[in-house]
């Protein structure tokens, strides 16, 4: 039996899956895409062995391991991660939050209660940016939709940017995490950094495939994947990850403080 992958069908995943798509390791591992919040749930009952999960739901689901040197982050703004208001909106009482985000949406509540001092009640809603701020002040979007946001027509705020100016550390949005209980081959982690530098390669083809779908210029796409998205996960990810769980964790956002657990080459 294959083992099986929920991959994030966003482009900014992309080059961590490509390789599992159409490379090297095509039809050696069962692929299922999903939303951020699918794929943890996914991950979460077992339906599949792998996830590119929101970070924040390693603390969420019990016996994962992550797999090492593999992320998709943020050095700076991320241009993907945006809270949006209405210039005229003078105050943000009420948040839209999008409802394929957990790390995002968390990351937004952590900067608005923590470091902005706002405690703004929050709806849940598909990413659709007219309804929410016909509902709300404020919209937080993620990923794909939020690349199409222009952001000249709307005050925006990059979450992504806002943590870095606070926390001095990169933000981690996602990894991969492998259930304990699956049965996994020994490279497993090799397989995935090699993935990883294979998919990497192709940025500019990637870039070129969803500008089409998502009607974006492909120098745009391609400085995105270049320059906003960081896909390592070093020692300065791993603080900013660690920091960020706490942050959770005070904001009661996460149920405990779980160790972070990687996975060996031997597993």
């Amino acid at each position: 039996m294959k083992i099986r992958i929920s991959l994030v069908h966003y482009l900014n995943s992309a080059p961590l899956g490509w390789a599992f798509l159409h490379g090297p390791f095509r039809d050696k591992f069962e692929v299922v895409p999903a939303s951020p919040a699918k794929c943890a749930d996914q991950l979460s009952s077992g339906e599949v062995d792998v996830g590119l999960i929101p970070s924040i739901e390693y603390q969420r689901i019990p016996r994962l391991k992550i797999i090492p040197a593999i992320s998709i982050s943020s050095l700076r703004e991320v241009r993907s991660i945006l809270l949006i208001k209405h210039r005229e909106t003078p105050s943000i009482n009420t948040v839209a939050l999008d409802s394929s985000s957990r790390t995002s949406v968390a990351l937004a509540k952590v900067l608005l209660q923590v470091k902005m001092g706002i405690h703004p009640r929050y709806v849940t809603h598909p990413p659709d940016l007219a309804a929410m701020l016909k509902q709300c002040d404020a919209a937080l979007l993620i990923g794909d939709p939020a690349l199409r946001v222009q952001p000249e027509e709307y005050e925006t705020l990059d979450l992504a940017g806002e943590w870095f100016a606070w926390q001095k550390r990169p933000f981690v949005c996602a990894f991969w995490a492998a259930r304990t209980d699956a049965q996994l081959p020994s490279d497993l982690a090799s397989i995935f950094l090699e993935a990883k530098e294979w998919g990497l390669k192709k940025r500019e083809e990637i870039a070129a495939i969803y500008g089409k779908s998502l009607n974006l210029s492909n120098s745009f796409l391609e400085y995105y994947l270049a320059n906003n998205i960081d896909y390592n996960l070093e020692p300065d990810h791993i603080e900013g990850l660690r920091r960020y769980y706490q942050l959770a964790k005070q904001e009661e956002l996460i149920p405990d403080l779980n160790p972070l657990r990687f996975l060996a080459a031997d597993n």
